[in-house]
């Protein structure tokens, strides 16, 4: 009977350790917060860790070196009560081929995230089911950023985790129980209901086309061959102008240049030499608060 109970303790482990598709690092940061007994951050912590890293969320079977890395920054603006306001930061890694760099996927923040949780509570997740703002605020962005990252490997592939996303949005805003999800007509265009409405658009295939030519035409192929990885990544990067006019200030837009940024001028002002005026006055156009990033290119 030991024996037993050994033998589906061990296999119990062996399909947790197989399911887990994503590393995450989590930090909580209280700074703010005038609190004495510091265990109830410390433990939301643990809890989300534990919640994101022991869920299966696709059917994926990810070696170690594929699963996604990422960085969550949770920032408390007040907390009363067992009820928490709070900037969530996402940032997710994307392995880049025969190389030991990680290309950043995903920068996003959220801010002043409403929800309530008790010390020591299990986060769990259940498909077509409201539990709580919580565990909807890093479901809808897991399902974003699993999406994503799927784009960047296979053209389109992503779309599945959008309306992922899409369904749980709906069913936290049906729910009422916080003003975390705003609607389309609150909060500007910078928020979670634009972000998955543009993600699901045909209006957004350029953004598609991107993720995947500008990582597996361009960043995969810098260990063969630099100069034509370039190109890609230029031409990748240049085709977003024909969105960019049926969109303008497109939320995709706006966090691809946030997340990439520094990549693209790190690129560009370095190595086999391309052709860039038109790269540096698309950039300008598209995103000029990064001016100063695309000089670096010319």
């Amino acid at each position: 009977m030991i024996s037993r109970i050994i033998f589906f303790v061990f296999i119990f482990f062996i399909n947790i350790n197989y399911t887990q598709e994503i590393n995450s690092k989590v930090i909580v940061n209280s700074d703010q917060i005038n609190q004495t007994n510091k265990s109830i951050f410390s433990n939301l912590e643990k809890s989300i860790i534990t919640f994101i890293n022991s869920k299966s969320w696709s059917s994926n079977n990810l070696l170690n070196h594929e699963k996604i890395d990422l960085n969550i920054l949770i920032t408390i603006l007040s907390y009363s009560n067992n009820k928490f306001k709070a900037n969530f930061e996402f940032q997710s890694l994307r392995p880049v081929l025969n190389s030991t760099y990680q290309t950043p996927l995903f920068n996003f923040v959220d801010k002043n995230v409403e929800f309530e949780y008790e010390e020591f509570e299990t986060l769990f997740f259940v498909e077509n089911k409201f539990q709580s703002d919580l565990v909807s605020v890093l479901s809808y962005y897991i399902n974003i950023i699993y999406g994503i990252d799927n784009d960047s490997f296979i053209n389109n592939s992503g779309s599945i985790f959008y309306s992922k996303a899409q369904e749980i949005l709906n069913l936290a805003n049906q729910s009422g129980f916080s003003n975390t999800w705003q609607s389309a007509s609150s909060g500007g265009r910078i928020n979670k209901f634009w972000l998955v409405e543009n993600l699901n658009s045909p209006n957004s295939r350029e953004f598609k086309d991107l993720l995947y030519n500008y990582h597996v035409n361009g960043l995969d192929l810098m260990h063969k061959d630099k100069l034509l990885s370039k190109q890609n990544i230029l031409s990748s990067i240049v085709s977003l102008e024909r969105m960019n006019r049926r969109i303008p200030n497109s939320i995709l837009l706006r966090i691809f240049f946030e997340t990439k940024s520094d990549e693209i001028r790190d690129i560009f002002s370095s190595g086999p030499e391309v052709e860039t005026v038109n790269l540096y006055n698309q950039l300008n156009r598209m995103a000029p608060f990064f001016s100063s990033k695309w000089n670096n290119i010319r």
